[in-house]
């Protein structure tokens, strides 16, 4: 229970405090105000209502029988197509919010900001807000006996096998959201590329780039992937975002982004 219970406290760090923390830092040490970090994460509100919203249409067309598939198959539909759409529409609604917003959003420092917002947010929302909901019922029913006196039956069983759970799996879950914050930076900063260069074809490769990380994590994972798997890929793919934040000079924090360039 005591190395379970040290995983979850370092997980929640990740999962909660870091996106904060990440936050205050670029608010603090580069002058990217809160407003503009909010636009990063109002922007995975958005593509999340989207998501829902196209997914309910691909199920009502499984119910009325316009799409036949078995239920494997259909699972297996919803998890690409849940992907895809996250990694397409999150593209989009950046770069929509970069052109058109009134903030001069198409900077280094603002692509950090929207990154850290988006990134953040997804992490808080996705992971840490339901772990500690969860680390909360579990300290609050740290003694089992006493527990089976007053709790359903289904209740004592479902608290018996949280409490088993692998101090690793929690620490799994956090590499994942912090490689998927440094993928969310990377993509927007691949993003603002589009609008330095003055090419269509850098929203593709940000497109590229989330669909691959998350499509490998993700898939692998359902797959039944051990849990050491899932750690070293997400260590290596966290590793690529930042050799291709490297790549693109996204560490020299400066105020005219014509400056960064691959």
């Amino acid at each position: 229970m005591v190395l379970l219970s040290i995983a979850i406290v370092f997980a929640l760090l990740i999962t909660i405090v870091l996106p904060i923390v990440a936050g205050i830092w670029i608010n603090k040490k580069h002058s990217v105000s809160w407003r503009i970090i909010s636009y990063g994460a109002l922007a995975y509100f958005i593509v999340q209502a989207l998501i829902t919203l196209l997914l309910s249409g691909v199920n009502a067309l499984v119910e009325n029988g316009a799409l036949v598939l078995t239920d494997q198959r259909y699972g297996i539909l919803q998890i690409f197509l849940s992907i895809a759409f996250a990694a397409l529409l999150g593209v989009i609604v950046r770069w929509a919010g970069m052109k058109y917003l009134k903030d001069d959003l198409q900077t280094l420092n603002a692509a950090y900001g929207i990154g850290i917002g988006y990134g953040g947010v997804e992490s808080i929302m996705l992971v840490g807000i339901p772990l500690l909901m969860t680390f909360i019922t579990m300290i609050s029913n740290l003694n089992l006996e006493a527990a089976a006196a007053a709790l359903e039956p289904d209740v004592v069983a479902q608290l018996e096998i949280l409490w088993g759970i692998p101090a690793y799996v929690p620490l799994a879950g956090s590499l994942e959201r912090l490689s998927a914050l440094v993928m969310h930076i990377t993509v927007t900063v691949v993003i603002l590329q589009a609008f330095i260069k003055d090419k269509i074809l850098y929203l593709a490769a940000a497109f590229g780039v989330e669909l691959l990380v998350n499509g490998l994590v993700v898939g692998l994972a359902e797959m039944g992937l051990p849990y050491g798997w899932v750690i070293l890929i997400s260590a290596v793919l966290m590793a690529g975002n930042i050799y291709l934040l490297y790549r693109l000079k996204a560490f020299e924090f400066i105020e005219n982004p014509k400056d960064v360039s691959a």
